[in-house]
This record gives C-alpha cells, sequence and structure tokens, in this order.
C-alpha cells in the first residue's frame, strides 16, 4: 500500500437501529383477555407512531423489535412489527417446537408432548394458535436455546404418564421459569428500551413481565409501562424506584408524547455515536508505524533483556478489508465455521465487527506510538539539551561555545515542537478513545455467536466522551443475532474452538508482559541507579584529586586539567539518570505489569471453569453455565481497559520539566 495514500474506510458509522424490546401478558391473564383489543390498538398506534418519527424521516435508521414470541402480548407486538416491516428477532427459552407446545392453551400433556416432537395440534383453536406462532417464528431470526430440550420432553412424557404428580410439576416449571428468564435476559441486553404491557398486579414469576421489567431497570434500559387495565395510558420509567411507584403516581402520557421521548432518547446515543467519524477515519489511517515515533517501544525493546535490543520495532497494521477476509485459523474464521446455517450473520460479523477493530485498533496503536514514543523522545532530548549546552567544557574554550548553545536551543525547540504537536493532534486523547472502542470489539464475535451482550446501562462510563462505548454496542447491536439453533454440541463446539482459545492466547499475552514489563521497570531503575552513582563517583573524584593537590600528594594543576571533563561529567550522568527516571515514572511500567499480572490470573481462573465445563455431562451443564464465562470474560476486558487507562489517564504530553 502507498504510505503516503490514506486508506478509504468508509464505514465509520454503523447503521442506526432502534432496538425495542417486548415483554408483556400471555394469553390466560385476565386483564389481558378482557382489553384485548384495546392493547392491540396501543401497541399498533405506538409501534406505528414510532416507524413514523425514526424511519420514515430517516433514510439510515430502522427499528428491530426484540421478543420472546409468547403467545400473547409478545404475538400482537410481533404481529405489528410485521405490518411495519420491522426486523424481529426472538430469544427463545427453547427449540421451537417446545415453544410451540408450551404456549398453547392446553393443560393436555399428551398434546403438549406431541407438539413438542414436532406434530401439529389436533385441537381446531389449538391449531390456530399454532399456526400464528408458527407463522411468527418463520418471519422472525430465531435464536432458539435448544440444549435442554431433552430435558424439557423427558418431563413431559413423565407428566403424560403422572400429570398430578405435584413434586414432578413443580420441577417443570422451575425448569421452564428458568429458560424463560434466560431468553428474557437476552431481550434486555438487545434492547435500547422495553416495552412492558403490565396489569400493574400480577406478581414477579421468574422470566415474568414485571420480573422482566426489573431486569431491564437494573441494566439502565428504559421501560415504557402500558397498563394492560387502562391501555391508552403509556408510562416512562428509568430505574428500579420508578417501578415500585409506578402503580401509586399517575404520570402518563399517550403515543406521540411517547414517541417523541423515546426519539430524544435514542437521538442523543446515535449523535454521540457519529463521533466516531472524526476519530476512525482515513486521514487517521496509517498502514504502518513510523519512525520518529519509536521511542518508547526502542526503551521497551532495549531494557526488556530480550537479547536483541536493537531489533526492528516497526509496526505494521491489518488493514480492515484483511481483517474482514481472513477466514484461516483465526476467530472469525473459527465463528463462520460455527455459523454455517447464518452466513448472513457470520459475513456482518466480519464486515461490521471485525473489519471496524482492525481500524480501530491501527489507529490506536498508531496514535500510542505517537503520544507515548513523543513524551519519552521528550525527556531523552531534555536531557540532551543540559548535556549539549555543557558539552563545550571539556572540548572548546568560551568563545566556541556558541555551537553547543544552538544545538541545546535546537533541542529545547524540537521539544517543543513535539508537544505542540501531541496537544494539538489531541493524542492522548484519541489513543485512549480509540483504544476502548478497539478492545469492545475485539472479542464482539465471541459473545454475538453465543448470543450474549453487554446490556445498554452496564458499560463503563468515562469522564470525556461516551462515544466509544455507544459507538462499539451499536456496531455490535447492527449485526443483531444469528438465526441458531443453541445446542449442548453447538455450546461445547463454541467453548472448545472458539472462546477458550481466546483465554489462552489473552492469558499468555498478559503473562509475557507482565514479565517484559517487569524486566523493563527493573532495568530501568538499575540504569537511572548506575548514572547516579557515576555522577557521585566523577563529583568525588575531582574533589579527592582536589584535596590531595592541597596536601601536596599531586601536582597543582592536575585538579585544573580535569575540572572541566568532571564537571561535565558530574552535569551529564544525573541529567542522563533523571530522564531515565522520568522515563520510567512515565512508563509506569511496574504497574502495568501488576495489571497484566491480575489479568492474566483471572484469564487462568475462566481456562480452569471452561476445563470443568468441557469435561462435564450435558445434563450438568446448560447454556445459562456457558454464557455466564463468557460473560466473566467481558467483564475481565472491561476491568482491564478500566485499569490502565487509570494510570495514564492523567498523564498529558508535557514539557518534561
Amino acid at each position: 500500500m502507498d504510505a503516503d495514500k490514506p486508506l478509504d474506510l468508509g464505514f465509520a458509522a454503523p447503521t442506526r437501529i432502534l432496538s425495542i424490546g417486548v415483554t408483556g401478558h400471555r394469553e390466560g391473564n385476565a386483564t389481558f383477555g378482557k382489553n384485548r383489543a384495546a392493547i392491540e390498538q396501543a401497541i399498533s398506534t405506538l409501534l406505528s407512531s414510532i416507524n413514523q418519527k425514526i424511519v420514515s424521516s430517516s433514510s439510515t435508521a430502522k427499528v428491530r423489535l426484540v421478543t420472546n414470541l409468547a403467545n400473547g402480548c409478545d404475538l400482537m407486538a410481533a404481529q405489528t412489527a410485521a405490518k411495519l416491516d420491522f426486523d424481529l428477532v426472538a430469544p427463545l427459552p427453547f427449540g421451537s417446537d417446545v415453544n410451540l407446545a408450551l404456549n398453547m392453551l392446553s393443560t393436555d400433556w399428551p398434546s403438549t408432548a406431541s407438539i413438542a416432537d414436532g406434530n401439529e395440534p389436533k385441537d381446531t383453536k389449538e391449531l390456530a394458535n399454532w399456526s400464528a406462532l408458527k407463522c411468527a417464528y418463520d418471519n422472525a431470526i430465531c435464536f432458539e436455546l435448544c440444549d435442554q430440550d431433552t430435558a424439557l420432553k423427558h418431563y413431559l412424557k413423565k407428566l403424560t404418564a403422572n400429570g398430578d404428580d405435584r413434586k414432578l410439576r413443580l420441577e417443570f416449571e422451575s425448569l421452564v421459569g428458568k429458560r424463560t428468564k434466560l431468553a428474557s435476559r437476552i431481550t434486555v441486553e438487545q434492547s435500547d428500551i422495553l416495552l412492558a404491557i403490565w396489569d400493574g398486579a400480577s406478581p414477579t414469576a421468574m422470566g415474568g413481565t414485571r420480573d422482566t421489567m426489573a431486569e431491564a431497570l437494573s441494566a439502565d434500559v428504559p421501560v415504557i409501562w402500558l397498563d394492560a387495565r387502562k391501555p391508552d395510558q403509556l408510562t416512562w420509567l428509568d430505574d428500579l424506584g420508578d417501578l415500585a411507584i409506578a402503580v401509586e403516581r399517575e404520570v402518563s402520557v399517550d403515543a406521540v408524547q411517547m414517541t417523541e421521548l423515546i426519539s430524544a432518547n435514542i437521538h442523543r446515543t446515535w449523535q454521540e455515536a457519529e463521533l466516531a467519524k472524526d476519530q476512525l477515519n482515513s486521514a487517521a489511517w496509517h498502514p504502518h508505524s513510523k519512525r520518529r515515533f519509536h521511542a518508547y517501544r526502542r526503551i521497551e525493546r532495549m531494557f526488556s533483556g530480550s537479547g536483541s535490543p536493537f531489533a526492528a520495532v516497526k509496526q505494521s497494521y491489518e488493514t480492515p478489508q484483511a481483517a474482514a477476509s481472513d477466514q484461516g485459523q483465526t476467530m472469525i474464521g473459527k465463528i463462520t465455521a460455527l455459523l454455517h446455517s447464518d452466513s448472513e450473520c457470520s459475513e456482518a460479523l466480519a464486515k461490521k465487527v471485525v473489519s471496524r477493530f482492525a481500524a480501530s485498533d491501527g489507529i490506536s496503536t498508531y496514535l500510542s506510538d505517537a503520544y507515548r514514543g513523543g513524551m519519552v523522545a521528550n525527556f531523552l532530548l531534555s536531557a540532551a539539551a543540559i548535556i549539549a549546552g555543557v558539552a563545550y567544557l571539556p572540548l572548546v574554550g568560551p568563545e566556541g561555545k556558541w555551537p553547543f548553545a544552538l544545538l541545546e536551543l535546537t533541542l529545547l525547540l524540537a521539544i517543543v515542537a513535539i508537544t505542540v504537536a501531541g496537544v494539538r493532534g489531541n493524542w492522548h486523547r484519541r489513543w485512549f478513545q480509540t483504544r476502548r472502542a478497539a478492545e469492545y470489539l475485539r472479542h464482539a464475535p465471541i459473545m454475538v455467536a453465543i448470543g450474549c451482550g453487554r446490556p445498554r446501562g452496564h458499560w463503563p462510563s468515562s469522564p470525556d466522551t461516551p462515544w466509544p462505548e455507544l459507538y462499539a454496542r451499536e456496531v455490535i447491536k447492527s449485526v443483531g443475532m444469528p438465526q441458531l439453533k443453541v445446542t449442548q454440541t453447538y455450546l461445547r463446539e463454541h467453548l472448545r474452538d472458539v472462546l477458550y482459545p481466546f483465554f489462552i492466547a489473552q492469558r499468555e499475552y498478559h503473562r509475557e508482559k507482565a514479565h517484559r514489563l517487569g524486566r523493563v521497570h527493573h532495568n530501568l531503575d538499575k540504569m537511572s541507579e548506575t548514572l547516579f552513582i557515576l555522577a557521585i563517583v566523577s563529583v568525588s573524584a575531582y574533589l579527592m584529586l582536589k584535596l590531595s593537590a592541597t596536601l601536596g600528594m599531586l601536582g597543582a594543576s592536575v585538579p585544573d586539567i580535569v575540572s572541566k571533563p568532571t564537571t561535565f561529567l558530574g552535569v551529564a550522568f544525573p541529567t542522563l539518570g533523571a530522564a531515565i527516571a522520568g522515563i520510567r515514572y512515565f512508563g509506569d511500567f511496574e504497574r502495568f505489569a501488576a495489571i497484566s499480572d491480575v489479568t492474566a490470573a483471572k484469564l487462568d481462573r475462566l481456562v480452569r471453569w471452561s476445563d470443568l465445563l468441557l469435561e462435564s455431562q450435558e445434563k450438568d451443564a446448560s447454556y445459562e453455565d456457558f454464557v455466564d464465562l463468557t460473560r466473566k470474560m467481558d467483564d475481565v476486558v472491561v476491568d482491564e481497559i478500566a485499569s490502565w487507562q487509570s494510570i495514564f489517564g492523567t498523564k498529558k504530553i508535557s514539557v518534561p520539566v
């Protein structure tokens, strides 16, 4: 690639998507049955208003509906969304056949078991419900949690034989509740806003409407409460406190007013995410690092004890296009093999996530070199300026000082130039921001492939700007969820082929980094100590010679002859030592080593957790175990980002004084 020709990234801003989660009462709820028509009209009015405000006013925006597709309010919303041409995503607690069976109104166990095995219901009313749900499933991207289908069918067979067994029924209901809660959590994670149709009175069943509302509010996902008793009343809930007093307070708005609230909320997010275009653009991209910014890498190489202090430190950055097209034994290649049933999702991961990661990573690494290399160069130039200023002493008389003074001035001006360039170029802040975006996107494909995500309110907050977090979430959200049957085999292959190698690679990276940076800190410390000792030796040597001359042990001219060289060394050694100490303090190699050491230990625990899961029997491990491991990985990454940014957060590029 031509080094002077900027790369055309052309995709900084992701597609604008408003993701609306839906939860609500099922068929059989008395209030829902009584007000069915009014509820359906209220849902239709609100979604149509949103469509008019958000989609029709912007050619780049689209609405996605996320729902567990239970028979009731979920199905109503899905049918309305289909008419409005919204995308429909359905995290299902079980496989589609089992979900169809559990959503029938019949309490006839043999019929339920038959439908779960893939048979159509024989009852006319059940067949109508089954057909409506089946049609919704066919129109949706279904993420089916099939890994416990065998256990569920086993319960159905037992209940068919003995439906009056209370213990058996409780175990069955517990399994269904846990799975429903899992699917509801996915709905919350995938949503910008949750629309909840609730009567204000129904108890909190596991994975039920109120439980999902609480889950959303705990994740800072706003909830629009549509009161099933009075469907024309809509209430905006921001936190759990709002939910606790929602029934008592009477603060409701109509569909148009609610749409304005939604629009204002999502547009703030989109506007912040748009700031990515200022940082992730073709002008910011460079194919490789620049030699003038290699000072930090050179210091790290020289003092790491690697045995090759003068080896090349030039970095070449993988282009977004190359990263997206690499389908070998890389992570995205393995995920593509896993998602063979949904090539569209794997292609979107490559083009929308992996390519953007490569762009963010390349730009961030370049800015890191500019910022850290510039600051290290300032320390070295500062020492060089002082040394140059006194270098004339052992070499020429006062009349020959001017070339040395000119060199000192040149070095000082170079420091000013680097500092001005760093401040104007905002190297420090832009490095932080682009690095955050890159790290969030690095492991995002792993999370998408198992159907989990960091919910809206659980992203880290930043004191400067939230665009990296919002941008990363919008990029990931633009991919959506894969059309997938999540079986035990799939979960174990995802862990074995994708997640486990990621853990191992990252653990070894952090172990090596901790060792390397620990050595750098130690060797810089020894170097600065040595230079300080040499300064003492040079000054002491002059004083000893002067004392010897005074006592008549040496000629009187000897101290005068060595006075200028020893003065020069007495200045040069501590000056250079101070510069090395400054670099050691600025680089904070010891604390960075400690952070990597802690991260490696956390990853090692996740490796052991992975080993246990891979060795477990299918009956002992479910989707919940595998997805919790993936979420823990995400937490480790986010914690590590927060730790190293807390170190460099206040270390702006400046004149080293």
